[in-house]
């Protein structure tokens, strides 16, 4: 026989909760761990990178230091006057070697390609009525003095120094003659245009 009657259902009772005071207390506990132990991290973290700071700000530090004390000793350390002298003299021997150099070319042009065939030719259109005693060339310049014992052939002559290697198509201006006393008719030639003279080829 039953004597006890249930009268209350489970709808009536206060539902079970799954995450008990227990439990809360252990997840807060686990967090507060995790944060204590990430501002560790932080803290040894920042203070190692204000270490490196520190250091760094050092380094500069010393080595704006040094830099000045370079530049100091640098501006008191002029240029020697002695090797300042001696790269001047070097300079100007150089200028003057080369200078000289220069003129010593121009000169062995000249007498590698004036003279020698200039010289030749000459003989090629010798004539036994003139002879030279002088003849100067400056570059395509051409200067003759000699006598002739005959006046007429000087222009024949110059006719065939036309036709000659070194003088082919070159002009003559001037030639001037003078008839000293019981000498000989002397006479001078020129490539140069001179206010006197007796025009003879253009």
């Amino acid at each position: 026989m039953k004597l006890r009657v249930n009268l209350y259902s489970d709808s009536l009772f206060p539902p079970e909760l799954r995450l008990s005071f227990l439990k809360l207390s252990q997840v807060m506990l686990i967090v507060v761990v995790v944060l204590l132990l990430s501002s560790v991290a932080v803290f040894a973290l920042n203070s190692s990178l204000e270490s490196d700071k520190t250091q760094l700000m050092q380094d500069k530090q010393r080595l704006d230091s040094d830099k000045k004390d370079l530049e100091a000793a640098l501006a008191k350390r002029g240029p020697s006057k002695a090797l300042v002298a001696e790269v001047e003299l070097k300079a100007q021997q150089l200028e003057l070697k080369q200078k000289l150099f220069g003129k010593l070319s121009q000169q062995e042009v000249l007498t590698s390609y004036g003279y020698s065939p200039l010289m030749t030719d000459l003989a090629s259109v010798a004539d036994s009525s003139i002879w030279l005693n002088r003849i100067q060339v400056n570059e395509k310049s051409y200067i003759f003095e000699g006598f002739t014992s005959s006046p007429e052939s000087v222009p024949l002559w110059i006719e065939r120094l036309k036709t000659t290697t070194t003088l082919k198509g070159h002009a003559f201006a001037t030639m001037t003659m003078n008839l000293g006393e019981n000498q000989p008719l002397a006479f001078k030639l020129t490539s140069d245009a001179t206010p006197t003279g007796k025009e003879l080829i253009k």
